[in-house]
């Protein structure tokens, strides 16, 4: 089942997120359902210089260009997939992995982590791809850097795709990881504790990281036992990439983006597992704010509706780019 609201262009309506666990690995370091695209979809893929590093890109289909900004961040696109491969059938569909992240370069310059970059890196990616206008999608920490993108950028997109983004608040978002953290049973604690004392995570072995991070995402689902069909890569060095970007951590700090939202008239869609705090806090905050928004509740799905409910998933993804068409 879907929930859908609506606003017109430049109506402002009220009505009735985006977790980001990789952030708190990272500050502990430093301190399936789906359908492959066709067959005959060309994919092409690897590593792109890209505004002073290199980051990979993956392309995949045909059709007007829509960039994908992951979640994470440190992690890669690869959990995106196949989930997000039907809509290569009509879009091509351009997913990179950010910089210090998944398979772009493990080492780039101190003063580069910083969110202004990450949202230049975006721009830089459409520019080196020879791309006029473009779809952005980004997901759960992906759905800020395209929001920053849209203040920036906005006469290049489209449309703009946020799935379970984080709040355009810090405050907002604190509270959301509150709800979230009091989801966390006795059980996974133990065994999330067990792994923090076990030598493969002393060693930093990626296999440890890996269980602990599917561990801090498993709050974040609608059914917990989902949680086997999330597919995430940790590269050797995640611990090292996470390092660095803990320079980012001063522009997470305090944020507060609601007041910029009006200069945002492309068509946008906000959509939210309803399992998600999000849904009742940054979503509906945006939806309020953007004034050109389509906001999305997709019923018994979390932070990864489209691993939950793919079907609707992919359905309200589909209406929304019909109307931009």
């Amino acid at each position: 089942m879907i929930r859908m609201y609506r606003t017109a262009p430049s109506v402002l309506s009220c009505s009735p997120f985006g977790r980001v666990a990789t952030i708190l690995i990272a500050l502990v370091f430093s301190a399936c359902t789906g359908t492959e695209p066709p067959a005959e979809l060309p994919i092409r893929e690897g590593l792109r210089a890209i505004n002073g590093t290199e980051l990979y890109v993956k392309r995949m289909g045909a059709g007007e260009p829509m960039i994908v900004i992951h979640g994470g961040p440190v992690l890669e696109h690869g959990y995106l997939l196949p989930h997000l491969a039907p809509l290569a059938e009509s879009h091509e569909l351009i997913f990179f992995d950010q910089r210090l992240s998944g398979r772009s370069a493990a080492v780039v310059d101190a003063s580069s982590v910083r969110l202004a970059t990450f949202v230049d890196d975006v721009e830089a990616l459409r520019l080196a791809l020879g791309l006029d206008r473009i779809h952005l999608m980004g997901h759960s920490w992906g759905g800020l850097l395209a929001i920053h993108y849209a203040l920036r950028y906005g006469e290049h997109l489209q449309s703009l795709l946020l799935l379970n983004s984080i709040s355009a608040s810090s405050e907002l978002w604190q509270e959301e990881e509150k709800r979230l953290a009091q989801r966390v049973t006795e059980e996974d604690q133990r065994e999330s504790q067990a792994l923090r004392e076990s030598e493969a995570f002393a060693t930093q072995r990626p296999e440890a990281i890996e269980q602990l991070l599917l561990l801090s995402f498993k709050a974040q689902f609608h059914d917990p036992a989902r949680i086997t069909d999330l597919r995430i890569y940790v590269p050797e060095d995640y611990p090292d990439r996470s390092r660095q970007f803990g320079n980012m951590m001063v522009d997470l700090a305090s944020f507060d983006l609601h007041d910029r939202l009006a200069q945002i008239s492309i068509p946008t869609l906000i959509l939210y597992g309803s399992a998600e705090p999000g849904a009742q806090l940054g979503g509906t905050a945006l939806h309020e704010h953007l004034p050109n928004s389509t906001f999305v509740i997709i019923e018994d799905a979390g932070h990864f509706p489209f691993i939950e409910q793919p079907q609707a998933f992919l359905r309200a993804v589909r209406d929304f780019l019909s109307t931009v068409r």
